[in-house]
């Protein structure tokens, strides 16, 4: 089989692709064979074999383990398709691969990758001598050792245990430090060693609250082992940085040398970044702070030749992920910086600095920070490659400015050093900066670089600034504007966009808190709003629409309101000159779009007749809406605003709204393209935007909505896959019935003929029968409520019945509590109007082996404690009291789920086990079901501390004291933590057990009530009284 398989494995390298596919294909038949597996472990194994053939087997081998090898695999297929015999041998053949010094790196790389999946599934109960196995031959040559790391650090990530770690820990970290600290090995492999030594760590980090004494004595001796190689690696100077033709070169050593290098600095700072992070006294703080910095500043002038001047690739790791260029080193060693920042020792050392290099005139400009800020801008400067990636896309652009917080890039880890060196010592970065500034722009020979870079950290100040709402002086706010305004004209596109967006910030930060400064904000947010019609820069024009609507928060109200059309126009002709095709490629130009729109729009919503900003919206949505959640919510956000401030001006403005809205709005709906993902994720916004509308219309809708909107309503509820649009769609329906009931019951379809009290009964119908799905059914009895309401039970008739009797039904399948409590919701409200004709029809209705009265009821019961919405809840609770209060007897005989059972075991509860032993509850009558729930929603009132005389109902009087015979409440909220108190349904609560504490039936039922509930209902019934005497005190006063 294997010179069959060695066939295959050849094809599958041809540059043909019938013959290619054709392999593919063949091969994958074969993974039932139990031969497979062993015979691609041989081919691998065999070193006469070519090794682009050995690679190959291991590639396919790979593929086959993570589909065949064992269940607990994330990839598994369903079927173990490699035999046990087979996995013997194959593990062995494996470790033979990587413990042959003669094997190439490539092969031990690619088994080491097999390896470290098979290891997943069976380390430690399969594969018992793994872990001693790779120590022990882990001081052979740098190819093997490459490859047992691997294979080492899947094992700490996921197969090692405590007792394992604590058995071999000790000889793992020798080894590991005997490779790292050996100057004859190959810079990589010593890299690499350091980085599984950080793995380490993460499993310290777990053990630490276990057995913290132990494990930090233990971390200590470790740290203090490897600090002062830690500090020589750091101090090592950078060597000779190669030529691009000597980087591009497989073969050169000097290349090589230097890669090795950096990514031997990197990963020293990311262990010792790991180590503080867990154990922050093991560090030397300040000596490393130092020496850090010193480091920093060596790497200057290399980084700007090779990425900002040069425009060389950066962000580059290797096949064993270790990083290794220069602008992920800085980044690093800055990141460390920041976190030493506030380190005590660090504190004190800067402190004495500041105040030792204090000008006699008081003048904040400080050396050293003056220094720091030089190199921070320096790093900060946009490298060639962003300038020729920006240019070529500004989305690119606009994709940094707009998530520069995520972005891990170096000017943005440059500005979080920043931000905590002002959050220090705010006025001195701040005087700093601005005599960086002064020498940037004074100077003749720095490039736009320099300056972007500049005002792009004088940004971040003065975002620091407005964070802390600290003071500034006003010559300092002219200094920062005379070094921002000319910026806004410069003929570099990149410095006149930062710019913009900088003056922006300072506007909204400084310039808008002091009347001095109007005229200034007016013309900078006149001259932003020109150069987006105007500039010849995308990148220009996208910042100042991002920017402009900053504006718009500060502008006196007319002056925002003069803008509006200007802006809205702005826009639309921006869009006209793009072609927003490709919806992944523009998803953040979409979204500043519509957050501009939005925020235009909400500037002064009364004016939204007057400007086409909506109709704008409207055809946003097929790029926003199919793309991106966010863009989805900025359009309904800006509907809302504009639909509840047009509906405080009375019908006739309302009217006027939706005139304009809903002829675009229905033709947008219309013309969508073939029903798919994007068009759902449309619609859903679309629905979102009737529903919006038909909620704020106070009183009557406009003539005409119900027959707009209404048919394309039901279509999608009829036809629509996606639940949320179902959703939406029923709610938009329920809020036109509640706004204007008429007009939907007096609207006739026009395809068949019904009228729309009709419909709205085969809407409920379609969404409670057995086609739809629970989530698309979830809002269906909010629309039968708002039915019964708006018809009246009477006017229903037999209508009734059958709407009782199909919700039942569907609430005997439902499992997800959110149409639970939809469905019950119409049982509670008509529970409240008339509950002895409910109780009676719902015994009577029989359902599968028993009534409905039974199913209602337990589905009600088991599932109200997760009840969500003010207005549900009480509703629900007040429906619950109505119920008890019949003392139907035939509620006694219905049992329900009661308290749960606790599991005695002590392991862990995975999905296979709750399968087997599923969770299990007491089972208890519903009238104790019923208290027991009511209790659950009470809350605690008053003062823990304080002990209140019960109440004298005997039943409330069986108070359970502490464990220590005390009467002290905890102020314990049980079993429904995160309620906010809603004092009218407390109110009720209190009430009620207050009136039923003396009866005997309540009595019987309360002594059936857990210590824990008892102590709750009288905590929350004290409470409460102590509070009704409180507020009697108050009112005597």
């Amino acid at each position: 089989m294997e010179e069959q398989v060695l066939d295959l494995l050849k094809a599958t390298q041809l540059s043909a692709a019938a013959p290619r596919t054709s392999a593919e294909q063949e091969l994958k038949k074969l993974y039932g064979n139990s031969a497979f597996s062993t015979a691609l472990g041989a081919i691998a194994a065999h070193q006469d074999i070519e090794t682009k053939d050995r690679v190959a087997a291991l590639l396919v081998l790979k593929q086959l383990v993570n589909v065949g090898w064992s269940s607990s695999l994330d990839d598994f297929a369903g079927q173990v398709l490699v035999p046990d015999a087979a996995k013997e041998q194959i593990r062995n053949q494996l470790l033979n691969i990587v413990f042959n010094a003669s094997t190439d790196s490539k092969i031990t790389s690619s088994t080491a990758n097999v390896i470290a999946i098979i290891a997943k599934a069976d380390f430690p109960e399969e594969w018992h001598g793994l872990l001693e196995s790779l120590i022990n031959q882990i001081n052979d040559g740098d190819n093997q050792i490459q490859a047992i790391l691997v294979v080492l650090g899947e094992l700490i990530s996921s197969g090692l245990d405590e007792d394992q770690f604590y058995a071999h820990g000790t000889t793992l970290i020798n080894s590991l430090q005997t490779i790292a600290f050996d100057g004859r090995r190959k810079l990589m492999v010593r890299a690499h060693a350091i980085s599984i030594f950080r793995s380490c760590f993460d499993f310290v980090e777990n053990l630490k609250d276990k057995d913290e004494d132990n494990i930090k004595h233990f971390a200590k001796g470790v740290t203090d082992t490897w600090a002062p190689f830690f500090l020589d690696v750091i101090k090592e100077v950078l060597p000779q940085f190669p030529t691009q033709e000597e980087e591009e070169s497989s073969t050169s050593e000097v290349a090589a040398h230097w890669k090795g290098i950096v990514a031997l600095k990197i990963q020293v700072i990311l262990t010792l970044a790991k180590i503080q992070s867990i154990f922050p006294d093991l560090v030397a703080a300040d000596e490393f702070f130092n020496v850090i910095w010193d480091s920093i500043q060596a790497q200057g002038p290399p980084y700007y030749a090779s990425y900002v001047d040069g425009g060389r690739q950066g962000g580059l790791i290797n096949v064993y992920q270790l990083q290794y260029t220069l602008d992920l080193l800085v980044i690093e060693d800055i990141d460390y910086l920041e976190s030493l920042l506030g380190a005590p020792k660090v504190k004190s050392q800067l402190d004495v600095m500041l105040t030792a290099d204090q000008s006699s005139d008081g003048n904040s400009n400080n050396q050293w920070l003056s220094t720091v800020l030089r190199t921070l801008v320096i790093f900060s400067s946009i490298t060639k490659e962003a300038e020729e990636m920006w240019s070529f896309d500004f989305n690119v652009f606009l994709s940094e400015e707009t998530y520069a917080e995520a972005n891990n890039s170096l000017r943005n880890v440059c500005a979080g050093f920043t931000e905590k060196l002002c959050n220090w010592y705010p006025n001195h970065t701040l005087g700093s900066l601005l005599g960086c500034l002064k020498g940037i722009f004074e100077d003749t020979n720095n490039n736009w670089r320099h300056r972007e870079a500049a005002l792009f950290t004088l940004q971040g100040v003065v975002e620091e600034f407005e964070n802390e709402s600290r003071p500034v002086e006003q010559q300092t706010i002219e200094a920062c504007v005379n070094y921002v305004r000319p910026a806004m004209s410069d003929p570099n596109e990149f410095l006149r966009a930062r710019g913009y967006i900088a003056m922006a910030t300072i506007a909204t930060a400084w310039l808008a808190t002091n009347t001095h400064y109007s005229d200034l904000v007016a013309d900078c947010a006149t001259q932003t709003l020109k150069s987006m019609d105007t500039d010849d820069s995308n990148v220009v024009k996208t910042a100042c629409i991002r920017e402009i609507r900053e504006y718009f928060a500060i502008l006196p109200g007319h002056k925002a309101t003069e803008l509006q059309p200007q802006v809205v126009n702005s826009i639309t002709k921006f869009l006209e000159g793009q072609e927003l095709g490709d919806m992944d490629d523009i998803v953040d130009l979409v979204d500043v779009i519509l957050q501009t729109l939005r925020d235009t729009i909400m500037a002064n919503a009364l004016t939204c007749l007057d400007h086409n900003g909506l109709d704008v919206l409207i055809m946003m949505v097929k790029y926003g809406a199919a793309r991106d959640n966010h863009s989805s919510i900025l359009i309904e956000e800006a509907f809302e605003f504009v639909a509840s401030e047009m509906s405080k001006q009375g019908s006739e403005a309302y009217a006027r709204l939706c005139e304009k809205v809903i002829p675009s709005l229905m033709t947008a709906f219309d013309t969508q393209g073939p029903e798919n993902k994007e068009k759902s994720a449309i619609t859903d916004v679309f629905c979102s935007i009737i529903k919006i509308l038909a909620e704020n219309a106070k009183g009557q809708l406009p003539q005409g909505f119900v027959d707009a909107t209404m048919p394309r309503l039901c279509r999608v509820i009829f036809s629509a896959n996606d639940f949320y649009v179902k959703q939406i769609s029923t709610l938009a329906i329920k809020h036109m019935l509640t706004s204007d009931k008429d007009q939907v019951f007096h609207w006739v379809d026009p395809q068949s003929h019904k009228n729309g009290f009709e419909i709205c009964f085969m809407v409920i119908g379609h969404l409670l029968g057995p086609g739809s799905d629970e989530a698309s059914a979830a809002e269906v009895g909010e629309l039968a409520v708002s039915v019964i309401d708006q018809a009246g039970a009477a006017a229903l008739g037999t209508s009734m019945h059958d709407l009782l009797r199909v919700l039942a039904e569907r609430l005997s399948t439902s499992e997800h509590v959110t149409l639970i409590q939809s469905l019950t919701s119409v049982f509670a409200r008509l529970s409240l109007l008339s509950v002895h004709e409910v109780l009676d029809f719902l015994a009577s209705l029989p359902i599968g082996a028993g009534d409905g009265l039974t199913v209602v009821l337990q589905k009600w019961l088991e599932n109200s404690a997760n009840f969500a919405g003010f207005d549900s809840i009480r509703e629900n609770i007040s429906a619950l009291i109505t119920i008890y209060r019949t003392h139907d007897t035939r509620l006694n005989s219905i049992e329900c789920n009661g308290d749960l059972i606790p599991d005695t075991s002590s392991r862990i509860r995975t999905r296979s086990m709750t399968k087997n032993a599923p969770i299990r509850y007491t089972r208890v009558s519903a009238p104790l079901k019923l208290v027991k729930n009511l209790v659950a929603e009470l809350l605690p009132y008053g003062d823990p501390g304080i002990a209140l005389a019960p109440l004298k109902s005997p039943a409330l009087s069986q108070r359970p004291p502490s464990s220590d015979g005390s009467w002290e409440s905890d102020n314990e909220d049980g079993i429904l933590t995160g309620r906010q108190v809603d004092d009218a349904t407390q109110k009720m609560l209190v009430e009620f057990f207050r009136a039923e504490g003396a009866d005997p039936a309540f009595q019987a039922l309360y002594g059936q009530l857990t210590d824990e509930e008892r102590k709750r209902t009288m905590d929350a019934v004290d409470g409460w009284t102590q509070l009704e005497n409180q507020k009697a005190m108050i009112g005597a006063v």
